[in-house]
């Protein structure tokens, strides 16, 4: 289950660009995540996001 979450938030929302590029333009995502592994942050931070609603949060109906 882990590697289809994993291959299911890869690079989700990428917008083409690397980490190198989205810090030297000093992009929005560059500086929320404090040029520290920008897309990689942004890409785990979406997927909580998606996952945080009730229609797509995949572990609602999982026990504890």
């Amino acid at each position: 289950m882990a590697y289809m979450i994993a291959a299911g938030c890869h690079d989700l929302g990428h917008l083409g660009f690397n980490n190198a590029y989205h810090m030297e333009q000093h992009d929005e995502i560059a500086v929320r995540y404090n040029d520290h592994s920008v897309l990689e942050n942004f890409h785990v931070a979406t997927t909580f996001q998606i996952l945080a609603k009730d229609e797509f949060n995949i572990f609602s109906k999982l026990s504890k």
